[in-house]
């Protein structure tokens, strides 16, 4: 502890001599590389952990780590899908590469799901061009998020931009090798002269193809939003989203298993398959194609100078349909198995309207910071016979699935050609549509409590209660229901930070709780077994680092997630299922920023992950659970912006990512087939002046061929790509 201590301050004194060297005497900050503001403005870490305690609180006296990509670095980077964008975040890495991707935190799998703290969630990957920031709220997090989209490792949370009083346009026009074509649009105007009535829309339509012979993909999306200061109590937001989204979907292949019969016979990394990189084994007209349109309201009230209302509202409404490939290498990896799944139009529809109330009180010296939360949540999926363009499509059950052909890897073959959306049409022909539907519901309600007992020290108390209330699945074909079950959870926080130096310096320590519903399941005997929620519980310690004026911000944290009541095979019966399973995943990552000097951003972080089945069945037990993503992940980028001179406005940015191996197939009787370790470096160049910004950005540079994934699938990686980019402001 003490040589902690020691470090910071060393830390806190070289941070003092560059704060001396570069603030002046009106006391303005250099922040996120080029940005001037105001002391008072809020920092990118604050406005996470806002978002992760449902309430106003700095990251300094937060005791959870929340990593956060900032908007002038999500500006400055030109990026153009969430992929990217996260691999900033310290400890994330890529896994399934489906329509609406996948990403591995802390050992488990999760998905985009949130926007502005409340459910978000969209059937494929949210276009950027609306994102303002991109958090990663790290570990279980069911206490304040539910369970609903939320996993053991974390929450990714999107903020979006918002209107302003001001009145801009901006637009920006890209193109790009692979026959990328991107234009996006950005309004913002006052619609009165008090400027008490905003709005502002933000699009964007994209156009891109494969690096490799066939893979198309093609974006329309739309977010208007609007804001009305009643007076000064209260205050309406309206927002939405629409999206079209048609595509292929990238290479999902299914490797083959290691070993047979104990004895090793097949590939256990992609450097030893004869697959070709170039080639994807499909065709550009299997399409998959997902409509959305999501709208969010949001009230706020002042009850008080100390006390205030928020009232959110959600709809959403997505419908997905079309057909899907999957792969499978047999024989001894030399061929490849085509697989069509076919889907039904499938529609995901729900509500949920959340009532917060926050405020402070103090009982004698000690000061109370209050949530009072209340959550609503209704979910129904449902499959019809209709397509989104009226035409009866051709599934059983929610998809319809098919092997479509078996193609050689070692021997020319004519019918690589042969698939495409007439044969499987053809092949799918006089399969009859089931239609079904399953709702749920979850009513909540949760409280936290942030304490300041004495100076400089923080306790937070928070607890949830869940109910769940799944009616199953009705299938009006058949006219029978399954699977209906109820369930109710509670899921407690507590935490606690000490600010060694105030505002800059702190030790937090926390115990978090998440919970995963778990469905009944029906044993091979009819019996039907209603198991018990599944819980993660993370315990959680580090330290903090912000220099006074943001030059050097340092996180350093451990933590020890152990999950419980997991469902597996009976080993006495292993037909039949048992809940006493068990898992841990711990770690350690470390997270810095730092400006040195003026114009100049630095950014780093490594992540190590340790995940083990420590109750199991005995294929799987003392091993690492697949989908658990690398042990060993690290980031790094570096940007210098020329802020003076001829050529001011002329910033070169230069990072890279690394990622350790992933086990795709890890059992003893299959084996271990796992990616191979790999880096990418990619770097931006570019010059911004009042009314116009160009930039160049290179992805993948050195071109590396590498392979990621997840779910018992393997994608190979994007190969370089260069883009130009124009933005025009008005």
């Amino acid at each position: 502890m003490q040589r902690i201590v020691f470090v910071i301050l060393l830390l806190n004194s070289f941070s003092h001599l560059l704060q001396a060297q570069q603030i002046d005497s009106t006391r303005l900050k250099a922040t996120n590389l080029q940005e001037i503001i105001i002391t008072e403005v809020p920092q990118a870490a604050d406005v996470s952990s806002e978002f992760s305690a449902r309430m106003s609180i700095k990251s300094i006296e937060n005791p959870q780590v929340t990593h956060s990509v900032t908007g002038k670095l999500l500006q400055n980077r030109n990026y153009f899908v969430q992929y990217n964008m996260l691999s900033n975040v310290t400890g994330v890495s890529p896994s399934w590469a489906g329509v609406s991707p996948y990403y591995t935190i802390r050992g488990f799998r999760t998905r985009s799901n949130f926007r502005n703290g409340i459910l978000g969630y969209v059937a494929s990957d949210t276009d950027p061009v609306t994102i303002a920031q991109l958090d990663v709220i790290k570990g279980p997090s069911g206490t304040l998020f539910g369970s609903s989209m939320t996993v053991f490792g974390g929450v990714i949370n999107r903020v979006t931009v918002k209107p302003q009083p001001d009145r801009f346009t901006s637009i920006t026009l890209s193109g790009g090798t692979n026959n990328f074509q991107r234009a996006t649009i950005d309004v913002n105007t006052p619609l009165d002269q008090e400027a008490k009535a905003l709005m502002r829309i933000t699009g964007a339509y994209t156009h891109k193809e494969s690096f490799q012979d066939q893979g198309i993909y093609r974006n329309i999306f739309l977010a208007p939003s609007f804001s009305y200061q009643l007076n000064h109590q209260l205050k309406i937001e309206v927002e939405a989203e629409v999206l079209r989204r048609v595509s292929t979907n990238n290479s999902l292949i299914t490797p083959a298993n290691p070993l047979k019969n104990g004895v090793l016979v097949n590939a256990e990394h992609p450097d030893q398959l004869l697959l070709n990189y170039y080639q994807s084994y499909t065709n550009n007209s299997v399409l998959y194609t997902t409509n959305a349109v999501n709208v969010y309201g949001k009230m706020t009230y002042l009850l008080s100078k100390k006390w205030k209302s928020e009232t959110h509202f959600v709809q959403s409404s997505s419908q997905s349909q079309g057909d899907y490939q999957t792969m499978s290498l047999i024989d001894n990896n030399t061929s490849l198995v085509r697989k069509i799944v076919n889907y039904n139009p499938e529609s995901i529809v729900y509500q949920q309207v959340q009532q917060n109330v926050t405020g402070e009180v103090s009982t004698g010296k000690i000061r109370h910071r209050l949530l009072l939360g209340l959550d609503y949540y209704h979910y129904v999926y449902a499959t019809s016979a209709n397509g989104l363009d009226g035409t009866r499509t051709n599934t059983s059950g929610s998809d319809i699935r098919t092997t479509f052909d078996t193609l050689s890897l070692i021997k020319a073959n004519g019918n690589a050609a042969l698939l495409n959306k007439t044969e499987i049409d053809n092949r799918l022909s006089g399969k009859a549509p089931a239609l079904t539907r399953s709702p749920l519901t979850t009513y909540s309600a949760y409280v936290s409590d942030v304490i300041n007992p004495v100076k400089n020290v923080t306790l937070m108390l928070s607890a949830r209660m869940d109910m769940l209330n799944n009616r199953g699945t009705y299938n009006q074909t058949q006219n029978t229901e399954s699977g209906a079950y109820r369930q109710v959870t509670f899921s407690p926080k507590i935490g606690l930070t000490y600010q060694f130096i105030p505002e800059q310096f702190s030790f937090f320590a926390s115990y978090m709780n998440g919970f995963q519903n778990v469905a009944p399941v029906s044993q091979v005997d009819g019996s039907v077994s209603n198991f018990r929620p599944q819980y993660g519980n993370q315990l959680e310690t580090g330290f903090k680092y912000i220099s006074k004026y943001n030059l050097l911000d340092v996180s350093v944290s451990y933590y020890d997630i152990a999950v419980s009541n997991t469902v597996r095979a009976n080993p006495e019966r292993i037909t039949m299922f048992i809940q006493d399973g068990k898992q841990y995943s711990k770690g350690v990552e470390l997270d810095i920023q730092a400006r040195p000097f003026s114009g100049f951003y630095l950014h780093g972080g490594i992540a190590y992950n340790d995940s083990k089945l420590i109750l199991s069945d005995a294929n799987t037990q003392d091993l690492r659970p697949v989908n658990s993503g690398p042990a060993w992940m690290g980031n790094f980028y570096a940007n210098y912006l020329l802020s003076k001179g001829g050529m001011k406005g002329l910033s070169f940015g230069l990072g890279g990512n690394y990622y350790g191996k992933d086990y795709i197939i890890n059992s003893r009787s299959a084996g271990r087939f796992y990616t191979n370790a790999y880096t990418v470096v990619n770097a931006v160049l570019s010059y911004s002046q009042r009314s116009y910004v160009f930039s160049v950005s290179g992805d993948n540079l050195l071109n590396t061929k590498y392979y990621y994934g997840g779910r018992g699938f393997i994608t190979p990686g994007n190969l370089r790509q260069i883009i130009l980019s124009l933005k025009l402001s008005f």
